[in-house]
């Protein structure tokens, strides 16, 4: 069963949210938990609540009736709030019936809870509609906002909340806890690195997924020369899914080779990749910084609709150019 503890360093009010929960004291009405995807937020939005409704002897127990309908996304005083299938926005139409359910009385006699996972899909006219409930909240409820920011949510509805800062773990850390997960080291090492100490998103890659990626970075590094630049493009440009994939991807694999450069890791930590550990040794950390911002130039430029083919030629060039520069 999951427990409060298992979060510890990923927010510096985990043991004040725990105590809150399990003796109701200084509860507010309305928790804002910000932070990128994979440190435990919704997690923890759980324990919370789980920890306020459990019936068991130690809380929360994972077992009274309460706790198994809240893991199992059915007890009836809790409600989810997401954007409709297929749209990128919570509408105030949402809202507005999701907020009914804040007047009817409690089905089991303790407090209701309001989620809404994805707070930053709010437009302006739903976050107004939540506004005036959150001004006069309704006796016993609790709502709870999610984001990775706070620059997609009005000033008024930040200020009626209780901000909880969710944040990465280092790297080593972020290891740790995926060996609990059953993972062996070498993979955990991966994982941390590519998700940037974030353990849900470390657990969600898929083996294959990261297997394939391993070997389009690899490919990458080994681009000594422009003439296997079309040959990879053929390869990869009608990825489509994973353009962002691929340019986070990318980065971890700079960020690695940097961090190997700076005598931050081992050089052994790129042994499973030839070619980075290569191109780690035969350029100095002035190329690798150029490409680090190549790289994310070309995230900026996909937001604006620029062909990702355009964008994967940028990047794919600037490996033989700095080879070019620093023969052996």
């Amino acid at each position: 069963m999951d427990q409060f503890e298992n979060y510890a360093g990923q927010t510096g009010y985990l043991s004040q949210l725990q105590k809150t929960f399990l003796t109701g004291e200084q509860m507010v009405h309305a928790y804002l938990f910000v932070g990128p995807a994979g440190t435990g937020r919704k997690s923890v939005v759980r324990l919370c609540i789980m920890a306020s409704l459990c019936r068991g002897n130690s809380k929360p127990c994972g077992e009274c009736g309460p706790c198994r309908r809240v893991m199992a996304d059915t007890h009836p005083d809790v409600h989810t709030l997401m954007p409709e299938k297929g749209k990128k926005e919570i509408t105030v139409g949402q809202m507005r019936e999701f907020l009914k359910q804040s007047a009817v009385r409690s089905f089991e006699g303790g407090n209701r809870f309001f989620l809404i996972p994805e707070a930053g899909r709010m437009n302006a006219a739903a976050q107004n509609c939540l506004l005036k409930t959150l001004e006069e909240p309704p006796e016993g409820t609790v709502f709870f906002l999610i984001a990775d920011s706070i620059t997609a949510l009005l000033p008024t509805i930040i200020s009626r909340c209780r901000i909880v800062s969710f944040h990465p773990l280092d790297d080593e850390e972020c290891v740790r806890r995926l060996l609990a997960h059953g993972l062996s080291e070498e993979d955990a090492k991966i994982r941390a690195r590519m998700a940037s100490g974030c353990v849900g998103q470390a657990l969600s890659i898929d083996a294959e997924y990261l297997k394939r990626m391993q070997t389009f970075t690899e490919a990458v590094f080994g681009l000594h020369s422009r003439e296997g630049i079309p040959r990879l493009l053929n390869q990869y440009k009608d990825e489509k899914d994973d353009r962002e994939a691929t340019l986070d991807m990318l980065s971890v694999a700079v960020r690695d080779i940097l961090a190997v450069q700076a005598g931050q890791l081992p050089a052994e930590a790129l042994r499973n990749a030839p070619q980075r550990a290569a191109y780690a040794q035969r350029v100095p950390m002035e190329g690798s910084l150029h490409l680090m911002e190549v790289i994310r130039e070309a995230r900026v430029r996909l937001a604006s609709h620029v062909t990702y083919q355009t964008l994967l030629e940028s990047i794919f060039l600037v490996l033989p150019e700095e080879y070019e520069k620093w023969p052996w």
